[in-house]
Order: structure tokens, then sequence, then C-alpha cells
């Protein structure tokens, strides 16, 4: 398949604006860490946020969330936050969010806050 380069730079252009409307901020304090991750134009959030809960136990005792919430967070997108141990990281994170979506919303990448 050959694109002009005009095609291409509108291809890449609208694939960076759809993984610029998702984050994943990790704060860390004493020990624990605080996940908050947002995404954009998010169907079923309910099952997307059980689905979320679900997958983040196959870390076990590594990342059992404390302080949750997850829900709607601006109109037509989900906002998840949970406190969790130091042993959760980042990669737990992703994967979770990997996981419970297969990225249909795209991906996320946890920065330090």
């Amino acid at each position: 398949m050959h694109f002009t380069n005009s095609a291409s730079t509108l291809i890449l252009s609208l694939l960076a604006t759809t993984a610029a409307a998702n984050y994943c901020e990790r704060r860390s304090d004493e020990g624990v860490y605080r996940y908050t991750v947002h995404a954009d134009s998010v169907d079923d959030v309910p099952g997307i946020c059980g689905g979320l809960w679900d997958n983040l136990k196959q870390f076990n005792s590594n990342c059992v969330p404390t302080t949750t919430s997850c829900g709607v967070g601006t109109p037509g997108g989900l906002t998840w936050v949970f406190t969790a141990s130091g042993f959760c990281n980042e990669g737990m994170v992703e994967a979770t969010w990997y996981d419970a979506t297969k990225n249909k919303f795209g991906s996320i990448t946890c920065v330090e806050g």
C-alpha cells in the first residue's frame, strides 16, 4: 500500500490526537503509589471499570487497590483512580489497561506526576 506524504501526515496526526486524550499519572507518597488514569470516548464505562478491577487482580498482593474510584470523568470519558503499594509498578497498570480494553480506546503510558 502506498501513501502520499500528506496522507501519512494526516494518519499520524489523527493517531497522535487519539493517544493524547489518554493519560496515566503515578504519584509517590511514603511507600505507596496513587494512580490516576483517564481516557476519552469510552463506551460502557461500568463494564470497563469492572474489567480494570478484575484484571488488576492478576498481580496478586503487589497491586491490592485501596482508596478506589472508577467511573465517568469528563463527558464520555473514564477516570480510574486507586492507591496501591510501592510494588505496583507502571507496567502492571499499563498491562491491566491493555487486558481490560485491548487498547480499544488507545494505550496508556504511566508517568511520574
